[in-house]
């Protein structure tokens, strides 16, 4: 099943955008297990899975009145692997918004770290997203299960990586996804990795916590856990974003866009100036080509 080796239309889209990509909070808000507006209707802690005796649970931010299935995307929150939950405030407004703008979206929770290392993570994410392709999901949800995308944030950047360049075959159906938009992706988590930059203490600590090991020296997991060495010719399209001061090396998101290109992958990457991180990159170049990039890769594909 995996691999490894070496919106609705423009208009709709760019009226909602600006609200769409707000930033991140770093507050959990609370909202009413079902709620609406004339445009979105929300259900939330939504039961996707169940790991280790964990319920899985998501949040589902869904547009109304379409006359055909809208295409869908699986948000990843990010805090370092041990935190951090699908209501975020950053990602509770970029779940409405999106569904506002037509795309239905599903902000996900998935098990943490230390209690839980690597592949615990990707495999709940992948559990949530074949969920939504089963028949009852897709007819509940009104989505189309082959246009179904990823965006993370910060660790669910690197989880989304993960996602999207494993397995093989159809990006429409199963494990694969038709688009991954990743802010601030580490994709090299081998000792190798970090000669890609100078990554800070904080960084590390995550990573290690995540990969379940003390080291690098004796870690497993580590060539596995990237998704660097997973690129083939048969993954989705992906925008990456990354500042060059940030808490992730710049580097390795270039090597993720230069190992994309390489083989044939679309691929935007957009460098930000300063030490943004994650949703903090959303400025209003980057929501735009964002956009843009969902309107060509997922809504219009």
């Amino acid at each position: 099943m995996k691999k490894k080796n070496p919106i609705l239309s423009g208009v709709v889209l760019a009226a909602t955008v600006g609200l769409i990509f707000s930033g991140c909070a770093a507050t959990p808000s609370v909202p009413a297990a079902h709620a609406s507006s004339d445009s979105v209707v929300l259900q939330n802690d939504l039961q996707y899975g169940t790991a280790h005796g964990q319920k899985l649970l998501l949040n589902a931010c869904l547009p109304t009145g379409l006359e055909k299935p809208s295409a869908a995307m699986i948000l990843i929150h990010g805090g370092g692997f041990d935190s951090g939950t699908k209501d975020f405030g950053g990602m509770t407004a970029l779940c409405s918004e999106l569904a506002g703008s037509g795309i239905a979206a599903f902000s996900v929770d998935y098990r943490l770290a230390p209690e839980f290392a690597y592949p615990a993570q990707v495999n709940d994410v992948t559990d949530a997203l074949e969920w939504l392709r089963e028949p009852a999901q897709v007819a509940e949800f009104g989505i189309d299960p082959e246009r179904i995308g990823l965006f993370g944030s910060s660790a669910g950047a690197i989880i989304a990586s993960s996602i999207g360049t494993n397995g093989s075959g159809s990006l429409k159906s199963g494990d694969r996804v038709a688009a991954v938009v990743a802010m601030s992706p580490a994709v090299d988590l081998t000792e190798r990795g970090l000669l890609l930059g100078d990554p800070s203490k904080m960084a590390i600590a995550s990573i290690l916590q995540y990969l379940g090991c003390d080291d690098f020296t004796s870690c497993p997991n580590a060539r596995d856990a990237s998704p660097l060495y997973s690129v083939d010719k048969t993954d989705p399209p992906f925008y990456i974003a990354i500042s060059k001061n940030e808490l992730v090396p710049l580097q390795q998101g270039q090597a993720m866009a230069l190992a994309l290109k390489v083989v044939g992958v679309p691929v935007t990457l957009d460098v930000k100036a300063g030490d943004r991180h994650a949703l903090e990159l959303l400025d209003e170049a980057t929501r735009a080509s964002i956009r843009q990039f969902l309107i060509d890769n997922l809504v219009n594909s």
